[in-house]
């Protein structure tokens, strides 16, 4: 429940900052330049990059975390019985 109010407190302030950014502007990067696009797009387009990097990073360690729940929880239920 929490997850969702927080995701959804998330959502509405991106929407926000989408709403109030919508200025052209050109990235410039060391081999060039973009096309002017609206500010809000490269917001979104940030956020989502920086989500996925996120998930990524953490992936691994939950994937572990999950398999050793399952250890433990096997190894309980042998010793309970």
């Amino acid at each position: 429940m929490i997850r969702l109010i927080f995701s959804i407190i998330i959502m509405i302030a991106v929407f926000v900052l989408a709403l109030a950014n919508k200025d052209q502007v050109q990235i410039n990067y060391l081999l060039g330049t973009t096309s002017p696009l609206p500010l809000y797009i490269i917001l979104v387009g940030t956020f989502i990059a920086g989500g996925l990097v996120f998930t990524i990073i953490l992936l691994p360690a939950w994937i572990s975390d999950k398999m050793e729940i399952r250890k433990l929880r096997r190894s309980l239920q042998k010793t309970e019985t």
